[in-house]
């Protein structure tokens, strides 16, 4: 037994030391040709061959750490080899939106691998791509906007928690995606237009959209259990009632259209819930 174990680790270091090797030749004469022929962009692309022959030896020894490794190398060779690219003519944030992406890439790339070959479900991945996802489109599409920025993270974030509390049938990971959602979008929503901001007018608009969570809660929990949890109402209420109060302090002109669009949301919401439970009655 250990004669055999021992044989397997030395086979493992001479696979490594050779894919190492490998790697080193390449980067070597890829070097040697640049400083030949000057394109100006073939040592930009050695971070990412070496992250290929890296993801294609995961691959071939199906093993989830060298596959990990390589689509993560892959990822950030090729985010530098295009944020590199024409770099007079860039900007800074672009370039680093561009990292961003293909980081992103990289993570998806990885939970998809994972879920293909092992049927491994990496949340964990998906977590990861949204974040670095939604980074790379404020820089690339938004510019340099911290509230745009918010937004753009929190909901593709929030959207991988609500499918992972799905799949699961976790009520804890939905809460955290609604919240998640929420939150940004009610940080955007309160601050984004605000040229002289007052105070009160955004916390109560920010309060507002936060308490609309809560209320999504109900909702969702009643397409997960077909059953009623009434709690999530209590801190949707308090929020909203807040809310309310703090921008109809700050704009009592405007109180009554900012009520009716807010309230008419709640209602929406209220509605799919009294459809979905008369669908589960007829079920």
């Amino acid at each position: 037994m250990n004669e055999k174990h021992l044989t397997k680790q030395v086979s493992l270091k001479i696979q490594i030391t050779s894919l190492f090797g490998l790697m080193l030749v390449i980067a070597g004469l890829m070097i040697i040709l640049e400083l030949r022929i000057k394109t100006g962009w073939l040592i930009l692309a050695i971070p990412g061959l070496m992250g290929l022959i890296l993801l294609m030896y995961g691959l071939l020894s199906a093993k989830k750490g060298w596959l990990i490794a390589g689509s993560l190398v892959t990822g950030i060779g090729l985010g530098i080899f295009f944020a590199l690219q024409k770099f007079k003519e860039i900007n800074l944030l672009h370039r680093f939106g561009y990292l961003l992406m293909f980081l992103a890439a990289g993570w998806l790339i990885t939970f998809i691998l994972l879920k293909l070959l092992y049927q491994n479900t990496a949340w964990w991945a998906l977590i990861c791509a949204s974040i670095f996802g939604g980074s790379a489109f404020a820089m690339l599409f938004k510019g340099a906007n911290a509230f745009d920025l918010v937004l753009d993270i929190a909901l593709p974030l929030g959207l991988v928690f609500l499918v992972w509390g799905f799949r699961g049938r976790l009520i804890g990971l939905v809460i955290t995606g609604c919240l998640v959602m929420s939150t940004g979008t009610g940080i955007y929503m309160g601050w984004h237009h605000s040229t002289n901001p007052q105070g009160l007018i955004e916390t109560g608009t920010m309060l507002v959209w936060f308490s609309l969570a809560w209320f999504l809660v109900t909702v969702f929990s009643r397409i997960m259990f077909r059953r009623f949890i009434w709690w999530p109402l209590i801190p949707g209420g308090v929020l909203a009632m807040t809310g309310w109060g703090l921008y109809i302090g700050g704009n009592p002109g405007n109180a009554v259209d900012f009520v009716g669009n807010t309230g008419s949301i709640g209602l929406i919401i209220f509605g799919v819930y009294l459809l979905l439970m008369r669908f589960g009655m007829q079920k």
